[in-house]
């Protein structure tokens, strides 16, 4: 036998991808790859073209992440062949040799980069390195929320299959008087997720030493998730015009967005902040970073690092918008990473708030955290990263300001507790609204709430004392308006109470109404109603707004919402009142019918249905449906639908991959945008 033919050769190996996934909680995983969680052990299957020889043969196994990868970055690691399984470190074993099939165990660290990884086997005869076998797809390494070494770490059980593995979402809207929900496919074991997010890495020019580090990893994605800078994923847009792209409410997932991003390598158009949050939740969880979609009604954009939420109005109760820098979103959504922070003293790690939005710019970029929690709560605002403005966001001080004609301003009102309501996200292993306000604040109002206040305001560039007026006898209440359709008429209800126990108290009474969009921004001015009252001593009364379907019938923004502006006073005294109240219309449900049990790979009817509320014709109809296991998404355009007529769209759809399924499905018009609606089946075998 020739010296050549002594050789040991590696002809194929066995990624032997059904028990690693089953092991590393990745075989819902829609690729071809081996993908594995860091800080675990993976197995493979080495076929060589002879029989193994443990006395003269032997192998060498190096992992090669991107281009150049060099070992002092860690992108280039040569695993030893170790005796016995080693914690958290490099190395591999042969566990069993049986003639020309060897068996190894690979052990990973909990703190090696991420990505995706070349593997090549050197076969080695009596110390000879001859002969290299490239393994053909690269193996994808993640984050592991199941190691307790790992930063994203996360303890619960339940809470790692809702906040990793978990593909169907649901985010809230309205105001924290009216609110709805959708539901958003996250498609985060999609082969075009895991590309976009490995893509973005690379785009972004994040030193490949820093693929480990979940805090630069998402703080990096969040950036280009956004297309504000180097062409990055989705093109925000609040104006309301469409044309050239999508309607923000049209997505019904993620798997869409990626997709058309990944085909063109150019931004998609157009999302807004529920959009940003869904994709961010869904790459963050496609690379193992424990993840979810937050929503917070009355959230505060303070422009100014103020930590007060200022609004301007005129003697008359007409709002000073070209004053204007803050605003108050009727909501806002957002997402929360988990993470521990090494960066920040003991206490600190655990979820993280981040935004995706481009709204801010933080270090130059348009992205906004991670901020912990625990700081934001505590008022801790000099810590990373932008906490000041989330603070603001959850906890600023709404601040009601009377502009003279001179221009001379004076503060009629202030309300602690108006911003940062109701911060919800998607409810652990089920679907429905969880309040986490507690995660962000504490209760408003009592001493711990006082005194993180006081603490983020030693923080404040521009620092100003404010004080309410004096006492007042004179106490005025917005009520909350009953829910309505949209097509419906709705009253607005101011109630008046006289405290004064001697004297009637006249006061004059004014309200504007706008629609607005979810943002805060006025859009059309619905009506200005100015009114004189007479409030006898110790009684009360109603100042009533009715607001007809012919006042807002074609002024209503997508967000189908409202703002009430109010503006009081009480004549012969200096009692001011000014506020706002924020209503949404209900929108009818999208009925999305399937059969309970559908069969795997064979084809099945999904019915969509729904009546159309509006005394108008709908048109420019579109509908959207997604599903996690079934084949593609679906975009069909549809037929004007006439006023008050009834809907209804069949189409065929084909099941992938067994298990229980959901299925999200939105409809879109220029009249009525944002309907959507969500149903449960299984696929069997």
């Amino acid at each position: 036998m020739s010296g050549e033919d002594k050789l040991l050769r590696v002809t194929d190996i066995n990624i032997k991808k059904f028990a690693n996934g089953r092991a590393h909680f990745t075989s819902e995983y829609e690729v071809k790859n081996l993908v594995i969680r860091r800080g675990l052990e993976f197995h493979l299957q080495i076929f060589l073209d002879k029989p193994f020889n443990e006395s003269v043969h032997d192998f060498d196994l190096q992992l090669q992440l991107g281009d150049k990868p060099v070992v002092s970055d860690g992108s280039l690691v040569d695993i030893p062949r170790v005796k016995s399984a080693v914690l958290d470190d490099w190395g591999f074993q042969v566990t069993q040799s049986d003639g020309t099939t060897v068996n190894i165990t690979v052990n990973t660290p909990a703190d090696c980069l991420v990505g995706k990884y070349k593997l090549i086997i050197t076969a080695i005869t009596e110390k000879v390195k001859d002969h290299k076998f490239q393994l053909k797809d690269d193996i994808i390494m993640l984050f592991n929320p199941w190691c307790k070494g790992d930063a994203v770490y996360l303890e619960d059980e339940e809470k790692r299959k809702e906040y990793v593995l978990e593909d169907m979402n649901e985010y809230y809207y309205g105001s924290s008087y009216h609110s709805g929900r959708s539901f958003w496919y996250l498609a985060q074991f999609e082969p075009v997720v895991l590309e976009c997010a490995f893509y973005l890495l690379k785009l972004s020019g994040l030193s490949r030493s820093h693929y480990g580090n979940p805090i630069q990893i998402v703080r990096t994605l969040s950036s280009l998730l956004n297309s504000e800078e180097n062409d990055g994923v989705l093109v925000g847009n609040w104006t309301g015009d469409y044309s050239g792209g999508k309607s923000p409410t049209e997505w019904s997932g993620s798997e869409a967005i990626f997709d058309e991003y990944m085909k063109t390598k150019k931004p998609v158009k157009f999302g807004q902040c529920f959009n940003f949050a869904g994709l961010g939740t869904s790459a963050f969880r496609a690379i193992g970073i424990p993840a979810r979609t937050v929503t917070t009604f009355d959230a505060g954009r303070d422009k100014d690092a103020s930590l007060t939420i200022d609004r301007y109005y005129n003697h008359e109760g007409d709002v000073l918008s070209d004053m204007e820098k803050d605003f108050i979103w009727n909501f806002h959504v957002w997402n929360d990473v988990w993470m521990t922070r090494p960066d920040m003293p003991d206490g600190y790690g655990g979820w993280q708030a981040l935004d995706p939005c481009p709204q801010e710019l933080s270090a130059g970029l348009h992205r906004c955290g991670p901020a912990s929690l625990t700081a934001i709560k505590r008022g801790h605002t000099y810590f990373n990263y932008d906490t000041l403005f989330w603070f603001a966001a959850v906890n600023g001080e709404e601040v009601d300001w009377i502009v003279d004609e001179n221009g001379k301003m004076k503060v009629s009102d202030i309300d602690s507790s108006s911003i940062g309501k109701k911060i919800s996200t998607k409810k652990v292993g089920s679907f429905g609204r969880e309040d986490i306000t507690k995660h962000y604040k504490f209760t408003e109002g009592t001493t711990e709430e006082r005194a993180a206040v006081l603490e983020a305001s030693k923080y404040v560039t521009k620092s100003r004392q404010l004080y309410k007026n004096a006492v007042k006898d004179v106490k005025f209440v917005i009520k909350p308006i009953e829910e309505a359709m949209v097509g419906n008429d709705i009253v607005f209800r101011l109630k008046i109470i006289n405290q004064n126990k001697e004297e009637t108290r006249k006061m004059f009474v004014t309200v504007t109404c706008y629609s607005v969009r979810y943002t805060g921004v006025k859009v059309h001015k619905i009506l200005k109603q100015k009114d004189d009252m007479e409030v006898k001593a110790e009684e009360k009364d109603f100042h009533k707004v009715k607001i007809s379907v012919d006042d807002y019938r074609d002024k209503l923004t997508e967000s189908a919402a409202l703002t009430f502006f109010v503006m009081a006073g009480v004549y012969g005294t200096s009692q001011i009142f000014s506020g706002h109240y924020d209503f949404v219309f209900n929108k009818p449900g999208l009925n999305v019918e399937v059969p309970e049990k559908v069969k795997y790979k064979e084809a099945f009817e999904v019915a969509l249905s729904f009546t159309n509320p509006l005394a108008k014709k709908l048109e420019m109809c579109v509908f959207t449906v997604e599903s996690p296991g079934i084949e593609g998404h679906m975009t069909i355009k549809y037929r004007d639908v006439e006023p008050n007529g009834d809907i209804l769209l069949r189409v065929k759809m084909i099941a992938k991959r067994p298990g229980n399924r959901q299925l999200v499905a939105t409809f879109s018009s220029e009249q009525l945008p944002g309907i959507t609606g969500m149903t449960a089946f299984e696929v069997v075998q």
